[in-house]
């Protein structure tokens, strides 16, 4: 099993910036997420036909130019690349190749200014590349992507910084860095990795690590092709591009067993005209011979964190941080989940959610846990896949286990601390059911699903009203102290283009059938209703928490349209979401949670977690209960079921 921090969580953002990154490390990185971005777009949005999703269209043109400085002939023949990234996270992706001119035009594609076009091109096994976007209002843009022959001249060539960030994660720190080094001249340089008479290959730069190091890996900005980890040292041997560049890497160490202290060696090959530390984690102490405390440092998140400078170091010196690991607290009772956020797209191949959680935490000195005793073990459900973490979450120590999850090993500073993540389902013709579990308890549970016609069932849900975000609309439902491992059940399908779900018609047609009975009926099972909550003090728990939800729907309703002032309703509905919490709680006191049902002594009660759909509604076609009297889809009125007789 991989228990590897430093892989497999990360997307394509970056988590870690610390210095600058000039002209050609943008256009460099600009060509890598578009070769890179490639492959991810045709796993991921297959088409019927096999091809990789196309650009989205319009009337725009984009001509590519591309030019070298010395021989105009290179720039024939050479393939280009055109990936399209919309504001919604749709990609697009097409090809070509370029004239004997050069040139290469993509046509009838979308002029959106919202949309970033990433253009690469491939010379001499040397990626560049540019991006761009449409003006407002313009059906025509051109960019130039100049390519060149590469050398293997260092002169001038010289490390500007070093820049760590370290990061204390469980039973280890995660290192990361960032060179920024610097080609004063006009060719990108490009070294062998095969030495010649026996002579090892040279590097523009070589990082002696610690022997203890492991996990190595290239960060989000860095050239992953010349960059690499041979007999203990990181040796960077290109394209370095004119100008600054930076280039950045990662790996862990692990912590002694005896203690809070240990050493971290710096050393390079070639001189380094500046060291900055970074202590990623709040209380890291860092000490070293000739460091000095410098201005704190912004990480991408905001945060601002300690860091120390130092003047530089010759060729081979070594500079021996001391690291000083902050105190720390056991976990027990100290960690609370009081919000989770799940964000639901759906379409006709997958299912993608978005989890936010937000961890309270004692104050105090921070938590932590271990490998064998994780803070948090975050599952996702079964058939899932894990797409990525957010970038603020790297820092909390997390270790990929079996089924795609992770474990949180931390530590988690005191207050509120926000872990967020992505997975995706693949979705069948008939729908997707959604198993959910929590690692911990949360106090309040918000599920919002992007309304592209679905019927929704859950029996651990309640709803509460729509809202609209953007161009979106979502669907909106919420459940109070989910507990530790307990299975929130959600099911969604797909209705047809006249509003029913593909298996609803015999059900519409039974329902109008009986629907002159139900009058009949209905006094005689208003009676049985009422004798079934006296013989059930559960039913009758239960039918006041949905008499609290209704009421806390209804008080949306009034304030959402201007009824109530926000002092009113926040000190309502907070109110009645403490009565159904402890109303709740009364619930599993006298047993397993379950959806109220029509009569609690006529029928029995459904399994804990199985949805309790026993019909559709004949105005909207969403799915519904036995005990809906209206329709949460749609507020229709709905005729109530029949007992059974006898």
């Amino acid at each position: 099993m991989n228990r590897s921090r430093t892989n497999g969580f990360r997307n394509a953002g970056n988590s870690f910036r610390v210095c600058g990154v000039g002209a050609a490390t943008v256009i460099l990185a600009a060509t890598l997420a578009a070769t890179l971005a490639a492959t991810s777009a045709f796993a991921q949005h297959p088409s019927a036909g096999g091809a990789a999703p196309a650009l989205p269209p319009g009337n725009g043109t984009l001509t590519v130019q591309v030019t070298h400085p010395t021989d105009d002939s290179a720039s024939s023949g050479i393939q280009i690349v055109l990936y399209a990234l919309s504001p919604d996270g749709t990609p697009g992706l097409s090809n070509g190749e370029t004239n004997a001119e050069g040139i290469h035009q993509f046509g009838d594609i979308s002029t959106d200014p919202g949309i970033v076009y990433l253009i690469g091109a491939r010379y001499a096994d040397i990626p560049f590349g540019e991006r761009v976007t449409f003006a407002a209002g313009e059906t025509s843009a051109r960019v130039e992507i100049e390519i060149m022959s590469p050398t293997a001249e260092l002169t001038g060539v010289a490390v500007e910084e070093l820049r760590l960030r370290i990061d204390w994660m469980g039973d280890r720190v995660l290192v990361r860095e960032v060179l920024r080094v610097k080609n004063p001249g006009q060719q990108v340089i490009r070294l062998s990795s095969i030495g010649t008479s026996g002579q090892d290959a040279r590097a523009i730069f070589t990082r002696k690590l610690d022997r203890r190091a492991s996990d190595f890996s290239s960060g989000p900005n860095g050239v992953d092709d010349g960059l690499v980890l041979e007999d203990g040292a990181v040796r960077f041997r290109g394209p370095l591009y004119p100008g600054e560049q930076s280039v950045e890497y990662r790996y862990s160490l692990p912590i002694p067993d005896d203690g809070q202290s240990f050493n971290l060696p710096v050393e390079l090959a070639s001189a380094t005209a500046r060291i900055v530390v970074v202590a990623g984690t709040v209380g890291l102490g860092v000490e070293g011979s000739g460091l000095i405390a410098s201005s704190p440092v912004q990480s991408d998140t905001g945060q601002s964190l300690e860091a120390w400078a130092h003047a530089g170091l010759t060729p081979g010196e070594n500079l021996e941080l001391s690291l000083t690991l902050p105190e720390s607290r056991q976990a027990a009772g100290l960690l609370t989940i009081t919000r989770s956020d799940l964000w639901i797209e759906v379409d006709d191949t997958r299912l993608t959610a978005t989890v936010d959680l937000q961890i309270e935490i004692a104050p105090g000195a921070p938590i932590a846990g271990t490998i064998e005793a994780p803070l948090l073990r975050v599952v996702i459900p079964d058939g899932a896949t894990l797409q990525g973490v957010a970038p603020e979450a790297e820092a909390l120590g997390l270790i990929p286990i079996e089924g795609g999850g992770f474990d949180v090993v931390g530590p988690i500073g005191s207050g509120t601390t926000s872990l967020g993540y992505s997975y995706r389902i693949p979705v069948a013709r008939g729908g997707v059911q959604l198993d959910m579990r929590f690692p911990a308890e949360v106090e309040t549970l918000n599920v919002l699903i992007a309304d592209t016609g679905l019927a929704i069932d859950s029996s651990r849900l309640h709803r509460r009203r729509p809202f609209r975000s953007g161009t979106r609309n979502y669907l909106h439902r919420e459940a109070y102290n989910i507990e530790m491992g307990e299975v929130v059940d959600l099911e969604l399908v797909p209705l047809t283009a006249n509003g029913v779900p593909r298996s609803a018609s015999i059900v519409l047609t039974i329902a109008a059938t009986a629907a002159g009975a139900f009058f009949m009926f209905s006094p005689l099972r208003a009676a049985l209703r009422r004798e079934a909550e006296e013989l059930s003090p559960r039913g009758a728990i239960q039918a006041k928490r949905e008499a609290v939800y209704t009421a806390i729907a209804d008080l949306d309703h009034d304030f959402e349209t201007a009824k109530l002032d926000e002092a009113d309703y926040t000190t309502m509905r907070d109110r009645l979401r403490h009565e159904a919490i402890e109303l709740l709680r009364a619930e599993r006191t006298a047993g397993n949670i379950r959806v109220v049902t029509t009569s609690a002594a006529a029928q029995t009660p459904p399994a804990l977690g199985q949805p309790t759909t026993r019909g559709f509604c004949p105005s909207c076609g969403g799915a519904v209960t036995n005990a809906w009297r209206f329709c949460s889809h749609c507020g229709g009125h709905l005729n109530p079921p029949e007992e059974a007789s006898g």
